[in-house]
């Protein structure tokens, strides 16, 4: 009986550890690709680091070469330092039009080799750092 119970309650605990849905605030809306960034996905780093889910979203099918894999839709998991203003992308998943789930890097990129990017003014990069560090309440400029 103790054992039915513990998995009842278990169960019925299950979906409330569920992901939440994605929250997608486009910083760019075009006809052949939306760019967005998770409004969920965000959270900062004891470092004051922000952690983010970019989406590029394509109209018309993309060819990963490196994977052989034709796309959509692709999500890459990356970490804002809007002290500096600098990006740096960690790991991608791929999706079909559909959303179905078709690759993902296996492991993130380790810290030691994280290559930052540089962030100007007015490039799409700068409005999706806008995105980012307004919403995390760290924008530096």
């Amino acid at each position: 009986m103790k054992i039915y119970s513990g998995l009842l309650l278990g169960l019925l605990a299950a979906p409330g550890m569920a992901q939440p849905l994605a929250d997608w605030v486009a910083y760019q809306d075009g006809q052949a690709l939306q760019l967005a960034i998770d409004a969920n996905s965000l959270w900062m780093e004891k470092d004051g680091l922000v952690h983010f889910v970019n989406q590029e979203r394509f109209d018309k099918a993309r060819y990963e070469k490196a994977y052989r894999l034709n796309y959509n839709i692709r999500r890459t998991n990356g970490y804002a330092d809007c002290k500096q203003y600098q990006y740096v992308f960690v790991s991608s998943e791929y999706f079909d039009k559909n959303n179905k789930h078709l690759f993902s890097t296996m492991f993130p990129v380790p810290r030691y080799a994280w290559k930052w990017q540089p962030v100007y003014d007015g490039s799409v990069a700068a409005a999706m750092m806008k995105v980012i560090c307004d919403a995390a309440g760290a924008a530096s400029k």
